[in-house]
């Protein structure tokens, strides 16, 4: 009588337990590479928007002109820096349909610490009645810190230069030679930094011909209410 062949319990209870830590090993391998995969999606938005934002105010300082702004019969410089509230006039708008759109605007970068975003507003016109309502959109968000300073070329705090003379219309569109901008994103730092258009030019304008800076195109400014 031959004896039947078959695994006894010890054998099966062996086999049980080495299925059972392979299973283990296999799921955190499994998990962490999706913990690794999602990590790597999120610092690709991230970066994403890092670029964007910082694309978009490489052109907005490309367009950056020397051109005063008219608010409600207030003449303001083409370029402001004043207790973290920054502002400039810049060209560049299209009008491919002829609808009159002006080819100036002016655009302001304001932050706002409590919910961590940092806004771009967007007026349409560098000639405002004061109750205009800009365009907004976040531009960056989860921003910890947000600083602007001005480069001419030494680094400063606030534009104009308090020292240029204000009542010569030279003095109110010169532009400073660049801008930096120091920002902290989800506890990382970053620094940018942006050159402007070299507007030199218009000092010696306005040394030569009294307080009537020029304009780069026609060597005079009008400005409307």
């Amino acid at each position: 009588m031959s004896r039947r062949q078959g695994f006894t319990l010890v054998e099966l209870l062996v086999a049980i337990a080495i299925f059972a830590v392979l299973s283990a090993l296999g799921w955190k391998v499994f998990d962490y590479i999706s913990k690794v995969k999602e990590r790597n999606s999120m610092h690709e938005v991230r970066l994403s928007q890092l670029q964007e934002a910082y694309q978009q105010i490489l052109r907005d300082t490309i367009q950056a002109v020397p051109l005063t702004a008219n608010i409600n019969g207030d003449i303001q410089p083409a370029m402001v820096l004043q207790n973290g509230r920054f502002n400039f006039s810049k060209t560049g708008v299209t009008d491919p349909l002829n609808q009159g759109i002006a080819p100036d605007e002016r655009v302001e970068y304001q932050y706002n610490a409590a919910d961590k975003k940092l806004y771009r507003l967007k007026y349409r016109n560098i000639n405002q009645s004061g109750h205009d309502q800009p365009d907004s959109s976040v531009l960056l968000a989860d921003v910890e810190q947000f600083e602007i300073r001005v480069l001419n070329p030494e680094e400063l705090s606030a534009w104009p230069d308090p020292a240029a003379d204000l009542s010569k219309r030279s003095g109110l569109q010169r532009l400073p030679r660049g801008l930096k901008i120091k920002l902290s994103v989800n506890e990382v730092e970053y620094e940018w930094l942006f050159s402007l258009l070299n507007t030199d030019f218009l000092q010696q304008d306005g040394n030569s011909g009294g307080k009537d800076g020029g304009n780069p195109k026609d060597g005079k400014q009008e400005v409307s209410g």
